[in-house]
């Protein structure tokens, strides 16, 4: 990071990375809850780990750096997406918090960032999975054990009564892709200050014109309970499947249960914790906006800039595929974002 940091400063080489971070959790993770994907968590945290690393490489007193951006990327979400649900902040502030311990502890700049990566992405995927649940409790789980037995039976390819804990599988699987993300990701956020100091030679930052009443943040709408909504259709379906192929798994006034426990927690979250901490939080944020005013209206101004810049590196890696296009994506829209300089007279 010399050649960079030389060239641009410390102050300004955090806040264009914080502003980054901002955009990955504000930009990225809406897109991605747009798209209901089930991976989210693998694309927007492992941005934030690229970034916190790149944050932890960068700074002089990395700990104190990172909290503090990781404060202004929850006052910037909280002023561009209002209404992110509150695991969404969660997990940011997890990610920042492991960040800021594991580059204030490990001497190793690498194995921080591998550290970082591996134990983020495993959080994110337990994260979701004690959700499911705190939610469902563990009938989910013996309704998916109920479904994976009949498949298997009805194909003979698991005799009656074996059983075959069909929900191991598919935790572990999910988890074992979140764990092997979260390492490719951590040994890329440890090569990530090399690869951009060297692409800084060979990379010009793209020309462009940016309009702000086209090109500033948007709001986000509430997807938040258009996803839980649809995941509980999902669940739904599970279970009748389960019945389906198993009919004496669930009685009745299990089932039963199961919809009145549903219901009883989501009206508890929305009505009254989920409101009650957000409100908390809120005015936890409005205070420290006040003392960060300068920093927010930079990285806000930034944004759009970014975007932009963001949109350019996606054009130019349309020829890779796969993980070739991932890394060379994420290599330039940090090089892009740390080597741009504002038009002259503006």
């Amino acid at each position: 990071m010399d050649n960079i940091l030389n060239q641009q400063g410390e102050r300004t080489m955090l806040i264009r990375l914080t502003a980054l971070w901002a955009m990955n959790e504000a930009g990225l993770g809406g897109l991605m809850h747009l798209l209901r994907s089930p991976f989210t968590g693998i694309f927007v945290g492992g941005g934030a780990v690229l970034l916190i690393a790149m944050i932890g490489r960068t700074a002089k007193r990395p700990a104190a750096e990172i909290l503090k951006a990781l404060v202004l990327v929850l006052i910037i979400k909280a002023a561009v997406s209002p209404h992110s649900p509150l695991p969404a902040y969660l997990a940011v502030s997890f990610q920042g918090l492991l960040g800021a311990l594991i580059f204030s502890v490990v001497p190793s700049f690498r194995l921080g960032a591998l550290m970082l990566g591996t134990l983020a992405l495993v959080e994110a995927a337990m994260q979701k999975l004690l959700v499911m649940t705190l939610l469902f409790g563990m009938p989910l789980w013996k309704a998916l054990d109920a479904f994976v037995d009949g498949v298997l039976t009805k194909f003979n390819l698991l005799e009656d009564g074996a059983g075959a804990r069909g929900s191991l599988w598919v935790v572990g699987a999910y988890v074992g892709v979140y764990t092997i993300s979260g390492i490719l990701i951590g040994w890329l956020a440890g090569r990530l200050p090399e690869e951009v100091n060297e692409a800084a030679k060979r990379l010009t930052v793209p020309v462009h014109e940016t309009d702000p009443a086209t090109d500033a943040p948007q709001k986000k709408k509430h997807l938040f309970q258009k996803k839980y909504f649809q995941t509980m259709l999902l669940l739904a379906g599970i279970l009748a499947s389960a019945y389906f192929f198993s009919p004496t798994a669930w009685s009745s006034l299990s089932s039963l249960w199961l919809v009145v426990r549903v219901f009883l927690l989501i009206g508890v979250w929305y009505l009254i914790l989920g409101p009650m901490l957000m409100r908390l939080l809120q005015k936890f944020l409005k205070k420290k906006r006040s003392a960060y005013q300068e920093d927010v209206e930079t990285a806000l101004n930034l944004l759009p800039v970014f975007q932009v810049l963001a949109r350019s590196a996606w054009r130019e890696t349309s020829g890779l595929r796969g993980l070739s296009r991932i890394k060379e994506l994420a290599i330039r829209i940090v090089t892009y974002a740390l080597m741009y300089s504002k038009p002259a007279g503006r």
